[in-house]
Protein backbone atom coordinates (compact mmCIF):
# COMPACT_ATOMS: atom_id res chain seq x y z
CA UNK A 1 0.00 0.00 0.00
CA UNK A 2 1.03 3.59 -0.84
CA UNK A 3 0.05 6.77 0.44
CA UNK A 4 -0.59 9.59 -1.95
CA UNK A 5 -1.22 12.92 -1.72
CA UNK A 6 -2.95 14.74 -4.14
CA UNK A 7 -2.86 18.45 -4.24
CA UNK A 8 -4.80 20.96 -6.60
CA UNK A 9 -4.44 24.70 -6.57
CA UNK A 10 -4.10 27.87 -8.80
CA UNK A 11 -0.92 27.33 -10.85
CA UNK A 12 -0.08 30.97 -10.37
CA UNK A 13 0.53 30.11 -6.55
CA UNK A 14 3.80 30.37 -5.72
CA UNK A 15 3.48 26.79 -4.07
CA UNK A 16 4.43 25.51 -7.51
CA UNK A 17 7.23 27.63 -8.24
CA UNK A 18 9.11 25.86 -5.20
CA UNK A 19 8.04 22.54 -6.92
CA UNK A 20 9.39 23.05 -9.90
CA UNK A 21 12.79 23.89 -8.32
CA UNK A 22 12.05 19.70 -6.96
CA UNK A 23 11.61 18.61 -10.21
CA UNK A 24 8.93 17.00 -9.71
CA UNK A 25 6.69 16.19 -12.59
CA UNK A 26 2.90 17.18 -12.43
CA UNK A 27 -0.25 18.16 -14.25
CA UNK A 28 0.15 22.05 -15.11
CA UNK A 29 -3.20 24.12 -15.32
CA UNK A 30 -3.97 25.67 -18.78
CA UNK A 31 -3.78 29.49 -18.68
CA UNK A 32 -6.13 29.80 -20.83
CA UNK A 33 -8.40 27.79 -19.30
CA UNK A 34 -10.58 30.94 -17.52
CA UNK A 35 -13.77 28.90 -16.17
CA UNK A 36 -10.99 26.32 -14.13
CA UNK A 37 -8.30 29.13 -13.31
CA UNK A 38 -5.44 27.23 -14.64
CA UNK A 39 -5.66 24.71 -12.07
CA UNK A 40 -2.36 22.59 -11.39
CA UNK A 41 -2.54 19.27 -9.87
CA UNK A 42 0.39 17.06 -8.35
CA UNK A 43 0.08 13.68 -7.16
CA UNK A 44 3.14 12.36 -5.07
CA UNK A 45 3.33 9.52 -2.32
CA UNK A 46 4.99 9.30 0.68
CA UNK A 47 7.41 6.64 -0.25
CA UNK A 48 8.82 9.11 -2.82
CA UNK A 49 12.79 10.52 -1.57
CA UNK A 50 10.76 14.62 -2.22
CA UNK A 51 7.72 13.70 0.08
CA UNK A 52 9.42 14.95 2.86
CA UNK A 53 9.97 18.34 1.07
CA UNK A 54 6.57 18.67 -0.50
CA UNK A 55 5.03 18.24 3.17
CA UNK A 56 7.19 20.63 4.25
CA UNK A 57 5.77 23.07 1.72
CA UNK A 58 1.74 21.80 2.43
CA UNK A 59 2.67 23.39 6.00
CA UNK A 60 4.19 26.35 4.81
CA UNK A 61 1.08 27.23 2.28
CA UNK A 62 -1.64 25.83 4.43
CA UNK A 63 -2.73 23.23 2.09
CA UNK A 64 -3.61 20.69 4.49
CA UNK A 65 -6.86 19.84 3.08
CA UNK A 66 -5.95 18.47 0.11
CA UNK A 67 -6.52 14.93 -0.63
CA UNK A 68 -5.50 11.51 1.04
CA UNK A 69 -5.78 8.00 -0.62
CA UNK A 70 -4.43 4.97 -0.04
CA UNK A 71 -3.58 3.06 -3.18
CA UNK A 72 -3.43 -0.63 -2.79
CA UNK A 73 -1.39 -3.64 -4.78
CA UNK A 74 -3.17 -5.98 -6.60
CA UNK A 75 -1.93 -8.89 -4.19
CA UNK A 76 -3.36 -6.42 -1.01
CA UNK A 77 -6.99 -6.25 -3.04
CA UNK A 78 -6.79 -10.12 -4.19
CA UNK A 79 -6.71 -11.26 -0.20
CA UNK A 80 -9.32 -8.87 0.80
CA UNK A 81 -12.93 -10.80 2.15
CA UNK A 82 -14.66 -7.47 1.47
CA UNK A 83 -14.09 -4.14 -0.32
CA UNK A 84 -15.26 -0.78 -0.32
CA UNK A 85 -16.88 -0.09 -3.90
CA UNK A 86 -15.88 3.18 -5.21
CA UNK A 87 -16.66 5.36 -8.70
CA UNK A 88 -14.02 6.63 -11.01
CA UNK A 89 -15.89 9.52 -12.11
CA UNK A 90 -19.44 11.31 -11.92
CA UNK A 91 -22.03 12.03 -14.65
CA UNK A 92 -24.90 14.35 -14.47
CA UNK A 93 -27.15 15.57 -11.49
CA UNK A 94 -30.42 13.81 -9.93
CA UNK A 95 -32.98 15.76 -10.95
CA UNK A 96 -35.20 18.12 -10.40
CA UNK A 97 -31.60 19.74 -9.50
CA UNK A 98 -33.07 21.92 -6.28
CA UNK A 99 -35.44 19.51 -5.56
CA UNK A 100 -34.26 16.07 -6.13
CA UNK A 101 -34.21 14.80 -2.45
CA UNK A 102 -38.05 15.29 -1.83
CA UNK A 103 -38.95 13.42 -4.77
CA UNK A 104 -36.71 10.71 -4.27
CA UNK A 105 -36.15 9.87 -0.34
CA UNK A 106 -38.86 9.56 2.36
CA UNK A 107 -37.30 12.02 4.53
CA UNK A 108 -39.29 11.15 7.85
CA UNK A 109 -35.86 10.93 10.04
CA UNK A 110 -33.62 13.07 6.94
CA UNK A 111 -31.65 15.99 8.59
CA UNK A 112 -31.23 18.72 5.88
CA UNK A 113 -28.43 19.96 7.85
CA UNK A 114 -25.93 17.17 7.99
CA UNK A 115 -27.82 15.24 4.91
CA UNK A 116 -28.38 12.14 7.04
CA UNK A 117 -31.34 9.89 7.70
CA UNK A 118 -32.99 10.16 3.97
CA UNK A 119 -34.65 6.49 2.45
CA UNK A 120 -34.99 6.18 -0.72
CA UNK A 121 -38.52 5.61 -1.83
CA UNK A 122 -39.19 6.44 -5.72
CA UNK A 123 -36.54 5.96 -8.81
CA UNK A 124 -34.08 8.56 -9.27
CA UNK A 125 -34.70 10.92 -12.04
CA UNK A 126 -31.88 11.58 -15.10
CA UNK A 127 -31.54 14.67 -16.98
CA UNK A 128 -30.42 12.02 -20.29
CA UNK A 129 -29.32 8.98 -20.59
CA UNK A 130 -25.80 8.89 -19.34
CA UNK A 131 -22.59 9.96 -21.80
CA UNK A 132 -20.30 7.80 -20.28
CA UNK A 133 -20.46 5.13 -22.83
CA UNK A 134 -17.25 3.35 -21.87
CA UNK A 135 -18.30 3.01 -18.39
CA UNK A 136 -20.45 -0.40 -17.26
CA UNK A 137 -20.99 1.44 -13.69
CA UNK A 138 -22.48 5.21 -13.34
CA UNK A 139 -22.74 7.38 -10.16
CA UNK A 140 -24.31 10.59 -10.42
CA UNK A 141 -23.09 13.43 -8.58
CA UNK A 142 -23.76 14.23 -4.95
CA UNK A 143 -24.85 10.90 -4.55
CA UNK A 144 -21.81 8.51 -3.15
CA UNK A 145 -23.89 5.68 -2.51
CA UNK A 146 -25.66 4.45 -5.24
CA UNK A 147 -24.33 2.85 -8.80
CA UNK A 148 -25.99 2.86 -12.00
CA UNK A 149 -25.16 -0.65 -14.00
CA UNK A 150 -25.66 -0.81 -17.99
CA UNK A 151 -27.40 -4.08 -18.96
CA UNK A 152 -24.54 -6.29 -19.83
CA UNK A 153 -23.75 -5.57 -15.55
CA UNK A 154 -26.65 -6.62 -14.66
CA UNK A 155 -27.02 -9.59 -16.15
CA UNK A 156 -23.55 -10.71 -15.65
CA UNK A 157 -24.66 -10.40 -12.09
CA UNK A 158 -27.62 -11.82 -12.02
CA UNK A 159 -25.32 -15.02 -13.91
CA UNK A 160 -22.86 -15.00 -11.81
CA UNK A 161 -25.57 -15.58 -8.19
CA UNK A 162 -24.15 -12.06 -7.29
CA UNK A 163 -26.71 -11.46 -3.99
CA UNK A 164 -28.01 -8.40 -2.19
CA UNK A 165 -29.42 -6.42 -5.16
CA UNK A 166 -31.76 -5.55 -6.97
CA UNK A 167 -32.09 -3.47 -9.81
CA UNK A 168 -34.83 -0.24 -10.57
CA UNK A 169 -34.77 1.74 -14.02
CA UNK A 170 -34.05 5.76 -13.17
CA UNK A 171 -36.36 8.18 -15.31
CA UNK A 172 -35.23 10.61 -17.55
CA UNK A 173 -37.09 13.41 -15.82
CA UNK A 174 -38.47 15.77 -18.90
CA UNK A 175 -39.26 12.42 -21.01
CA UNK A 176 -40.66 11.24 -17.80
CA UNK A 177 -39.77 7.46 -19.39
CA UNK A 178 -37.70 4.85 -17.66
CA UNK A 179 -34.03 4.84 -18.52
CA UNK A 180 -33.29 2.13 -21.52
CA UNK A 181 -29.21 2.23 -20.94
CA UNK A 182 -28.84 1.88 -17.00
CA UNK A 183 -30.75 0.40 -14.34
CA UNK A 184 -29.84 1.34 -10.18
CA UNK A 185 -28.38 -1.22 -8.68
CA UNK A 186 -30.30 -1.05 -5.21
CA UNK A 187 -28.55 -2.59 -2.34
CA UNK A 188 -31.13 -4.66 0.52
CA UNK A 189 -28.84 -4.76 2.85
CA UNK A 190 -27.62 -2.34 5.67
CA UNK A 191 -24.92 -4.04 8.13
CA UNK A 192 -25.53 -3.55 12.03
CA UNK A 193 -22.67 -0.47 13.82
CA UNK A 194 -19.11 -2.23 12.89
CA UNK A 195 -17.22 0.50 12.34
CA UNK A 196 -14.21 1.06 14.27
CA UNK A 197 -13.80 5.45 14.09
CA UNK A 198 -10.02 5.15 15.71
CA UNK A 199 -8.49 7.84 13.58
CA UNK A 200 -11.30 8.87 11.66
CA UNK A 201 -12.37 12.57 11.79
CA UNK A 202 -15.43 12.95 13.00
CA UNK A 203 -18.78 15.00 12.22
CA UNK A 204 -21.33 15.74 14.92
CA UNK A 205 -24.50 17.47 13.99
CA UNK A 206 -23.87 20.18 16.42
CA UNK A 207 -23.37 24.03 16.43
CA UNK A 208 -19.88 24.51 16.25
CA UNK A 209 -18.74 20.95 15.46
CA UNK A 210 -15.97 19.58 14.63
CA UNK A 211 -15.93 20.92 10.79
CA UNK A 212 -16.54 24.62 12.43
CA UNK A 213 -13.00 24.53 14.29
CA UNK A 214 -11.37 24.02 11.18
CA UNK A 215 -13.56 27.16 9.40
CA UNK A 216 -16.12 25.13 7.52
CA UNK A 217 -19.57 26.20 7.82
CA UNK A 218 -21.64 23.53 8.70
CA UNK A 219 -25.70 25.60 9.04
CA UNK A 220 -26.56 26.94 5.46
CA UNK A 221 -28.21 30.52 6.32
CA UNK A 222 -31.11 29.23 4.37
CA UNK A 223 -31.63 25.98 7.48
CA UNK A 224 -31.55 28.61 10.09
CA UNK A 225 -33.88 28.03 12.95
CA UNK A 226 -33.71 24.07 11.93
CA UNK A 227 -33.14 21.72 14.59
CA UNK A 228 -29.69 20.10 14.60
CA UNK A 229 -30.34 16.27 14.86
CA UNK A 230 -26.73 15.34 16.91
CA UNK A 231 -25.78 12.50 14.59
CA UNK A 232 -22.35 11.75 13.60
CA UNK A 233 -20.89 10.82 10.44
CA UNK A 234 -16.58 10.29 9.38
CA UNK A 235 -14.88 12.34 6.70
CA UNK A 236 -13.95 9.80 4.35
CA UNK A 237 -10.64 11.19 3.83
CA UNK A 238 -7.94 8.89 5.75
CA UNK A 239 -4.71 6.75 5.43
CA UNK A 240 -5.08 3.04 4.70
CA UNK A 241 -8.74 0.73 5.24
CA UNK A 242 -11.80 1.35 7.01
CA UNK A 243 -12.09 -1.25 10.18
CA UNK A 244 -15.13 -2.88 10.51
CA UNK A 245 -16.39 -5.67 13.00
CA UNK A 246 -15.98 -9.35 10.82
CA UNK A 247 -18.94 -10.38 12.55
CA UNK A 248 -21.01 -8.18 11.20
CA UNK A 249 -20.61 -9.66 7.69
CA UNK A 250 -21.54 -13.12 8.93
CA UNK A 251 -23.88 -14.27 6.58
CA UNK A 252 -24.35 -11.24 4.74
CA UNK A 253 -25.13 -11.19 0.92
CA UNK A 254 -22.40 -10.40 -1.82
CA UNK A 255 -23.32 -6.40 -1.70
CA UNK A 256 -24.03 -4.27 1.48
CA UNK A 257 -24.29 -0.73 2.82
CA UNK A 258 -22.72 0.58 5.95
CA UNK A 259 -25.02 1.49 8.73
CA UNK A 260 -22.23 4.86 9.30
CA UNK A 261 -22.71 7.54 7.06
CA UNK A 262 -19.63 9.02 6.06
CA UNK A 263 -18.87 12.93 4.38
CA UNK A 264 -18.99 16.60 4.74
CA UNK A 265 -21.19 19.71 5.55
CA UNK A 266 -24.53 18.64 4.28
CA UNK A 267 -23.51 15.83 2.23
CA UNK A 268 -23.80 12.41 3.63
CA UNK A 269 -23.17 9.01 2.71
CA UNK A 270 -23.28 5.47 3.45
CA UNK A 271 -20.07 2.74 2.18
CA UNK A 272 -21.28 0.30 -0.39
CA UNK A 273 -19.21 -3.00 0.76
CA UNK A 274 -19.29 -6.15 -1.73
CA UNK A 275 -17.90 -9.52 -1.45
CA UNK A 276 -14.20 -10.23 -2.78
CA UNK A 277 -16.87 -12.34 -5.16
CA UNK A 278 -18.31 -9.37 -6.84
CA UNK A 279 -14.73 -8.02 -7.28
CA UNK A 280 -13.69 -11.16 -9.09
CA UNK A 281 -16.82 -11.05 -11.45
CA UNK A 282 -16.37 -7.45 -12.06
CA UNK A 283 -12.55 -7.65 -12.50
CA UNK A 284 -13.30 -10.76 -14.95
CA UNK A 285 -15.57 -9.30 -16.89
CA UNK A 286 -13.55 -6.02 -17.45
CA UNK A 287 -16.18 -3.35 -16.19
CA UNK A 288 -15.06 0.20 -16.37
CA UNK A 289 -16.33 3.00 -13.82
CA UNK A 290 -15.26 0.77 -10.10
CA UNK A 291 -12.35 0.88 -8.02
CA UNK A 292 -11.95 -1.44 -5.06
CA UNK A 293 -10.26 -0.78 -2.01
CA UNK A 294 -9.94 -3.76 0.83
CA UNK A 295 -11.86 -3.41 4.04
CA UNK A 296 -9.48 -4.64 7.39
CA UNK A 297 -11.52 -6.92 8.96
CA UNK A 298 -11.06 -7.07 13.51
CA UNK A 299 -12.51 -9.24 15.89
Amino acid sequence: MKINHRIALRHDEPFWREIDRLGLDYERGDPNNVLHFAISVLNVTEDQPEWPEVQRLVAKYGLGSHSVSSCFTKAELDAAEWLELSALGHHGYPQPEDDYHPATYDESDYCPICGMGGVQNAPFRLRAEPRALHSQFVQLNWIFDEFFIRHEVREGLRGADITGIDSLAPVLHKKARPSEQVAQMVVKTTLRPALDPTGLQPVTCKPQNEEWHSGQQLRPAELEGRPYCGRVKYHSMRKGSFRFDRNAFAGAPDVVKSHEWFGSGGSAHRLVIVSQRFRQTVVTAKWRGVSFEPIELFG
